[in-house]
């Protein structure tokens, strides 16, 4: 296969186009084409990729802004602006740079955190067509200019959310617990001091006056003494469970960092898949393990169940092992991605095999920190990047698996274990 020749193979489902196209666009940068030279399941996708690479020798020169694609057009004698992206899909895009990077911006807008001038630097400069397009149609509603949106082929994903995730279900309980470490053990200590005072000064009271009372040195020493005691023991008391609550905000700023992650994914999902997909959210199955499944997706190709992680610090998965870097050595990391990925998969698969769907259950880690490194060698279970997400969703739809009555049983069974649980809130 020639450059010419690889530059007419399409991309992925979920942007049909050309090589050559997304390429001049600056869609297909370098680490996109090291992955679908690597991952795609087309080989010859991944024929035409390895051919590009190969001719790609300074990828940041790839953009020229004359080439650029212009999203936004005016129709004569209408007023209307027709934009390439869905106003709904523009406000769930994630915001490219800065602190906010990751952030929908629909929610940024709302919060005066980005202003019209930082639309109009990613309309001019992102790389990524579909951010650019995002920007350009919020733009044109921030200008209060009519706009005409595109025609979804097969409809806007759905979403089915069941009760609050695990994530924020934890989050809660820890800050419960917090409360009731400083709060309970306090309440009692004063308690019990004011009636240990009450009860050794009751002899005095009873046979002389307050000023009597503090003017007898023995007594006033004896009160000095009691008083320096319960600082000490109210000293000892406020110690340990500060030592307690610091370690119960790190688990607080976890579970934080893992309801994050799932909503950053759920939001580029949305932008991936359209209405062929369903996407459920923290679904707890029957049965002793209480722990929910992230995320949800079935469709034509088949049902994944995504186990999002958003860890900070460096991490390595080789093979069915997970570690963590500390310091200069490696320790194996408290849980196992890969295996909680497979465990819900077989967990799923069973609960639909109780109605007669036998279906395979695809595992995956999704890797939600971008901030954080991992370093993947030859995974058990695959594990998908936050930045490659699109690309992932589209290389698994290669052929219809599942017929459409199958996907309506299934969702239909699903729908029904979320609508229980949302009752049961």
């Amino acid at each position: 296969m020639n450059l010419e020749e690889a530059r007419k193979v399409f991309w992925l489902p979920n942007k049909h186009r050309p090589l050559g196209e997304l390429l001049d666009e600056g869609y297909l940068v370098q680490s996109r084409l090291e992955w679908a030279a690597k991952k795609a399941y087309d080989p010859l996708l991944k024929q035409a990729a390895q051919v590009i690479l190969e001719s790609v020798k300074h990828p940041e020169t790839s953009v020229k802004v004359e080439e650029k694609v212009k999203t936004v057009k005016v129709q004569r004698g209408d007023r209307s602006w027709p934009i390439e992206i869905s106003l709904e899909k523009a406000r769930a895009t994630p915001w490219p740079y800065g602190p906010n990077k990751g952030h929908p911006m629909g929610e940024l807008i709302e919060s005066k955190k980005i202003l019209l001038k930082d639309l109009g630097t990613v309309a001019e400069n992102s790389w990524d067509p579909k951010t650019r397009q995002a920007a350009i149609a919020l733009m044109l509603v921030w200008l209060e200019q009519a706009v005409k949106e595109p025609t979804p082929v097969a409809g806007f994903v759905k979403i089915v959310t069941s009760r609050r995730s695990y994530s924020e279900r934890k989050k809660y309980q820890f800050a419960l617990l917090e409360g009731l470490i400083f709060g309970v053990p306090l309440g009692i200590l004063l308690t019990a001091e004011g009636i240990s005072i009450i009860n050794s000064l009751k002899p005095h009271l009873n046979n002389q006056s307050v000023s009597g009372l503090t003017s007898s040195p023995a007594s006033f020493l004896a009160l000095g003494i009691f008083l320096l005691i319960a600082l000490l023991i109210t000293c000892f008391f406020v110690f340990i469970p500060n030592q307690i609550s610091k370690k119960l905000d790190k688990q607080i700023e976890a579970y934080q960092l893992g309801e994050e992650g799932e909503e950053r994914t759920v939001q580029m999902i949305v932008q991936a898949l359209d209405g062929n997909w369903i996407v459920f959210r923290n679904v707890t199955l029957p049965g002793r393990n209480k722990g929910d499944l992230d995320i949800v997706l079935v469709g034509p190709p088949g049902i994944w169940v995504l186990e999002v992680k958003n860890y900070q610090g460096e991490y390595r998965n080789i093979g069915n092992t997970w570690e963590y870097r500390h310091g200069s050595t490696w320790k194996t990391a408290h849980a196992n991605p890969s295996k909680q990925a497979s465990s819900n998969a077989s967990r799923l698969g069973n609960f639909l095999l109780a109605d007669n769907l036998k279906v395979w259950i695809n595992p995956v880690v999704v890797w939600a920190n971008e901030a954080s490194s991992l370093h993947v060698d030859n995974p058990s279970v695959a594990v998908w990047s936050y930045y490659h997400l699109p690309d992932e969703v589209g290389n698994i739809w290669q052929s219809e698996k599942l017929s459409e009555e199958e996907r309506r049983k299934i969702a239909e069974k699903l729908n029904k274990l979320c609508e229980t649980q949302n009752k049961a809130k």
